[in-house]
């Protein structure tokens, strides 16, 4: 019984940062946007508070992290995660996109986090989508990303700012 509770508290854990981490980006940028910043708009500016979130919340985080289980080129830069976190069992793999049009290309995202659950399957492979409620709302994704919990979004008048946060389902190719 033991655990399976410690599997339900995970989740439970795992649900709550999810949606603290939607929540504090929409907030952040439409912030961010009040101030006139929207030049500086990119995914850089997502990692901070998605940083401070999750530290807050007790995870052991490290940003542009190497990507276990990825085949590296013999030269030059590694494939890095945007974030690796740990908190207690709960593992997360987290890579983000700041999307521009409802149809990203998210095929180097979802590589990366195959790669994970390749040599971690207990991880929870994630992909946190931010942008304009418009691109959210028509956002056209791989079949094998399940969305977690209900998008979040800043509705304050002129432009509306949200995230999405959805989970890889491994493949067949991706379990062992």
């Amino acid at each position: 019984m033991t655990s399976m509770t410690s599997t339900t508290d995970a989740n439970r854990e795992l649900t709550d940062v999810l949606y603290r981490v939607k929540r504090g980006l929409a907030s952040y940028v439409s912030y961010l946007a009040a101030c006139e910043m929207n030049q500086a708009f990119s995914e850089y500016v997502l990692y901070e508070p998605i940083l401070r979130i999750l530290t807050a919340r007790g995870f052991e985080v490290r940003c542009e992290y190497p990507c276990p289980g990825a085949e590296h080129a013999p030269s030059g830069d590694k494939k890095r995660l945007d974030f690796a976190a740990t908190k207690n069992s709960l593992k997360l793999a987290i890579e983000v996109k700041w999307i521009r049009s409802p149809s990203p290309n998210v095929d180097n995202d979802v590589a990366k986090l195959e790669s994970v659950l390749s040599v971690r399957p207990e991880a929870a492979s994630l992909l946190c989508i931010f942008g304009r409620k418009s691109h959210l709302d028509k956002l056209k994704l791989p079949a094998q990303l399940s969305e977690r919990g209900k998008p979040m979004v800043a509705d304050l008048g002129k432009t509306k700012y949200g995230c999405r946060i959805f989970q890889l389902i491994p493949s067949k190719r991706t379990k062992k």
